[in-house]
This record gives C-alpha cells, structure tokens and sequence, in this order.
C-alpha cells in the first residue's frame, strides 16, 4: 500500500513525508534559497477574542506568511477556536499543504513549521521551524477595556528560520 501511495503522489507531483503528512513541491529551483539563511516575515495579523468580557478565550487567530526559502506567501487561520488550547495542541494548517503554525494567547508566541522539496532537488525534503513573539498595541490586558468583542492590533514579525533536510527515502 504505501509503494502504491508513493506512486499516486509522485505522478501527482507531490510528495509524501514519512509520517504521512503531504509536503509541499516547489515547482520552481529553490534548492539555493532553501540552503541559505531562511526567514518568515507575518503580516496582516488578526486577533479577535469574542467573549473576552467574561473570562473566555473563543476567537480567530489568523495571518499571512511570507517564507523566503520557497519564496511563497499563505494565509493561515484558526477561526471560531477556543486560542488558548490552541497552546501546544494539534498544529493548525495554512492554505497551502506542509506549512503549519502554532500560537500561545498566555505568552502571545507563533511558532510555524513548513516542509517541502524543490524540483531542483529531487528526493531532499527540506523541514524549517522558528518561534517568534508577536507585539500587541494595548489590547487583552487589565487597562484595556473589555466589550463583547477584543479585536486586537498586532504588528509584523519577522522570525529567522532553522532549516535542515533529508534524503526521502521511495519504498
């Protein structure tokens, strides 16, 4: 089953990790970006907490990345979730496949991971991650006012990226 599902993804032009999870082909040669000091700059932050009023936690935590080893950008979001399990639990998907992120509401952090591979490589999986603070303009803390809904300005952040890879392995 797995040689068969190995076939299936490279006739598809995907590739598959090892665990499972779908990694992303870069159609163009990003073999050198992807070997150089890498980085994500996040943009267009939304943070919405609807019933921070209360005590809650349900929201929309959501963004857009610019990765410069793939030289892509994708929109990544988490709506209508309870942000602070967001926390170290199950890592959220952006639109594009291989690229997910994490976010901590208690110390207000974004981690990203993205995997993929470059046609000029074939058989490398390159894997990135970084972990970065995101800064907010008074907002969810004891001096700001509390409505029915906290709707949060955030600024940009740019995260450096640690990137490795690995020969992928067709069984």
């Amino acid at each position: 089953m797995r040689a068969a599902t190995s076939l299936v993804a490279l006739l598809c032009r995907v590739s598959l990790a090892l665990d499972g999870n779908f990694v992303r082909h870069v159609a163009d040669n990003c073999t050198e970006r992807s070997q150089s000091p890498s980085f994500w700059r996040i943009d267009d932050l939304v943070l919405k907490v609807y019933n921070w009023d209360n005590g809650g936690s349900m929201g929309t935590f959501g963004f857009r990345s610019y990765f410069s080893a793939t030289n892509t950008t994708v929109e990544c979001v988490a709506q209508d979730v309870d942000l602070a399990k967001l926390e170290g639990g199950p890592w959220s998907k952006c639109n594009t496949a291989g690229t997910e992120f994490q976010f901590d509401l208690t110390d207000l952090s974004l981690t990203m991971k993205e995997t993929w591979s470059c046609s000029g490589s074939p058989g490398t999986i390159f894997n990135a991650n970084a972990t970065g603070r995101i800064m907010l303009h008074g907002c969810l803390d004891g001096s700001t006012e509390k409505g029915v809904e906290s709707d949060c300005n955030l600024m940009e952040l740019e995260m450096a990226a640690n990137v490795n890879h690995h020969l992928s392995s067709m069984i």
